[in-house]
C-alpha cells in the first residue's frame, strides 16, 4: 500500500532527452459567423525569448507566432499588412504588454512580441484575432503559465548544477523548488520551471499557497548518443517542499511517483538500494540517505535517475 502524506502537495519532475514538453495546444477555429471572411488564423506557437520554454512565464514578456491560411489549410499571404491581436479567453490572470503585431502584405506570418500574463496557471485560452487589413477568422492557444523558468547551457563531461535564482528554496509563498546535479553535465540548453500542477497531477485545495510544479528538460547523452549516467554514476534531481505543506511525517514517509512512460501513467518510485546509487533494474529511485531536512524544517527529496522520467509526490 502507497505511504500517505499527511499534508498535501503535488509536484512533477520531467527529464526529456532531446526534446522539449509541449505545453501549448494549438488550433485554429472556424470561420467566424457574419462578414466576409479571407482566412484563418493558426497559432504556430507561444513561447518565453528568454529561455525557449513553450508556454509563457507570469510577468514576463512572451511571443505568439500565427500564420493566415486558406480553406484548405495551406499558408495564405495576405493582400495588405493586417493587424492581429491577443485577447485572453478564459484563465486566473490578465494580459498586459504588447498585445498586438503585424502579418506584413504578401506575407503569412507575424509575431505578437512582448505581451505578458499575470499569474502561474494551466490551460490558460489565448485567441488571436485580425483587427485591421484582411478579414480572418480568429485562432486558439491553449497555453501553460510557468511562475518562474531557468535555461543553461551544459557541456558533456563539465559538472553543472542548474537552480533557479528565483526559486532557489522552497518558502511559504513558494512551496515546492528543486534543483538538477549533473555530475557528468548534459548535452546543451537544461531548462527548469516552476509551474502548476493543476490538471496535470491531483493538487490539494487545502495548500496554504498554490502548489508547484517542478519540470526539468536536458538531453543525458553526448553528441554521438552515448548515455552520460549510469546505474553507479546517475544524475540526482533534488525537490524541495517547504515545511507549511511537508512538516507532518519523517523523511522516509514522502513517497516519490514517477512516470517512465511520458503519458500519465505514474507509479512509486522505489528506494534506491544504498547512497547514491540505483538498482540494476531501477531508471530512478528515492534515496532516502541523502533526502533530508534542513535546519528550517524544509524537505529535500532526492531522486536518481539514469533515464528519461517524469515525478510527483503522491
Amino acid at each position: 500500500m502507497p505511504r500517505a502524506l499527511p499534508r498535501s502537495i503535488r509536484l512533477l519532475l520531467s527529464v526529456i532527452t532531446a526534446s522539449l514538453l509541449a505545453l501549448a495546444t494549438l488550433a485554429g477555429l472556424p470561420p467566424a459567423s457574419g462578414g466576409a471572411v479571407k482566412g484563418s488564423l493558426v497559432v504556430l506557437s507561444v513561447s518565453d525569448p528568454t529561455t525557449g520554454l513553450a508556454g509563457a512565464v507570469q510577468g514576463r514578456p512572451f511571443s505568439v507566432v500565427v500564420e493566415a491560411r486558406d480553406d484548405l489549410g495551406a499558408p495564405l499571404a495576405v493582400t495588405r499588412d493586417t493587424t492581429v491581436t491577443l485577447v485572453a479567453i478564459s484563465g486566473p490572470g490578465s494580459l498586459g504588454g504588447t498585445l498586438t503585431g503585424t502579418i506584413p502584405k504578401n506575407r503569412s506570418q507575424g509575431t505578437i512580441s512582448g505581451a505578458t500574463y499575470s499569474t502561474f496557471a494551466n490551460g490558460v485560452v489565448l485567441e488571436v484575432r485580425s483587427t485591421g487589413g484582411v478579414s480572418l477568422s480568429a485562432g486558439r492557444a491553449t497555453v501553460n503559465v510557468a511562475r518562474t523558468a531557468v535555461k543553461a547551457t551544459a557541456t558533456p563531461g563539465s559538472a553543472i548544477d542548474v537552480t533557479d535564482p528565483a526559486c532557489a528554496v522552497p518558502t511559504p509563498a513558494v512551496p515546492v523548488c528543486g534543483y538538477l546535479k549533473l555530475p557528468n553535465g548534459a548535452n546543451g540548453t537544461v531548462l527548469l520551471s516552476v509551474g502548476s500542477c493543476a490538471g496535470i497531477v491531483s493538487c490539494f485545495s487545502s495548500a496554504p499557497a498554490p502548489p508547484g510544479l517542478v519540470t526539468a528538460s536536458v538531453s543525458l547523452k553526448d553528441a554521438l548518443g552515448a548515455p552520460l549516467y549510469t546505474k553507479t554514476a546517475p544524475a540526482t534531481f533534488v525537490i524541495g517542499c517547504d515545511k507549511s505543506l511537508c512538516s507532518n511525517g519523517g523523511v522516509p514517509k514522502f513517497d516519490v511517483l514517477i512516470d517512465v512512460t511520458d503519458t500519465g501513467a505514474f507509479a512509486l518510485a522505489p528506494d534506491c538500494p544504498s547512497k547514491g546509487v540505483l538498482g540494476a533494474t531501477q531508471t530512478s529511485c528515492v534515496d532516502t540517505v541523502q533526502s533530508k531536512r534542513d535546519g528550517a524544517g524544509d524537505l529535500f527529496s532526492v531522486v536518481l535517475f539514469d533515464h528519461d522520467i517524469r515525478g510527483s509526490y503522491p
